[in-house]
This record gives C-alpha cells, sequence and structure tokens, in this order.
C-alpha cells in the first residue's frame, strides 16, 4: 500500500511540475507569436484546464503526503529539512492560488508565467530537498 500511495504522490508531483515547464518553456514562446486576443484564448483554454489538473495534483499531494508523513514516515517530523519542504509546498499552494483567483479569473495572462516561474523554482527545491531526506 505505501509503496502505491508513493507513487501516486510522485506521480502527482511530476504532473504539477512537468506541467509547469511545458507552459514555460513550450507553450509560452509559441503564444507570445500569436496576436493578443488569440493568445488570450489559447491561455484561457489551456490553462483553464491544467489549472484544474493542478488543484487535484495538490489535493491529492496533501492526502498522499499526510498518508506518507504519519503512516509511514512519522520520523519526518523531526527533521529541519521535511519541515521546510512543508513550507514551500505551502507558499507554492499559495502562489498558485494567487494565479488561478486573480491573474487567471481577472484575465491578466501576462502577468502568470512569472509566478509559474516561482513555483518552479520551488518545486525543483522541493525535490531536492526531499531527495536529500529519503
Amino acid at each position: 500500500m505505501v509503496k502505491a500511495v508513493l507513487f501516486i504522490h510522485i506521480l502527482l508531483a511530476i504532473f504539477w511540475i512537468g506541467g509547469m515547464i511545458y507552459t514555460l518553456l513550450f507553450l509560452h514562446p509559441v503564444a507570445k507569436e500569436l496576436k493578443e486576443e488569440e493568445r488570450k484564448k489559447l491561455a484561457r483554454k489551456v490553462q483553464g484546464r491544467f489549472f484544474i489538473g493542478v488543484w487535484v495534483a495538490i489535493l491529492g499531494l496533501l492526502i498522499t503526503g499526510f498518508y506518507l508523513w504519519h503512516g509511514y514516515r512519522p520520523d519526518f517530523s523531526e527533521n529541519g529539512l521535511f519541515h521546510l519542504k512543508l513550507l514551500i509546498f505551502f507558499i507554492m499552494f499559495l502562489n498558485f492560488s494567487y494565479i488561478h483567483a486573480f491573474l487567471y479569473r481577472k484575465g491578466k495572462f501576462k502577468d502568470i508565467p512569472v509566478f509559474i516561474w516561482i513555483n518552479l523554482i520551488f518545486g525543483i527545491a522541493v525535490v531536492g530537498i526531499i531527495t536529500f531526506i529519503r
């Protein structure tokens, strides 16, 4: 059971981080070549679908992470790096909430990549941290 939950947890993290990489390195550069109206239409459709997936990933990461922490690795409670990981995850959650609730819903698509870059950097940091405390 633990391996299955860990697999789901890692898969959800890959989805979120991979989606940010795809958005920033592939989708955004191509979208910048489109006309303003086309770019907004594309952003609304693509990000709308992706953001639903991110909410599912966040919920899944919370559930699987809680299970893994308390059911599998309660010793993480004593690890400062683990607490740093939790803090970074919380910042990522707040940042994404801002992206979705304020930037996306108000159509401020030009500002979204900056905040996605912030989350991507934090996401890579979380992967690095968890690698060291595994």
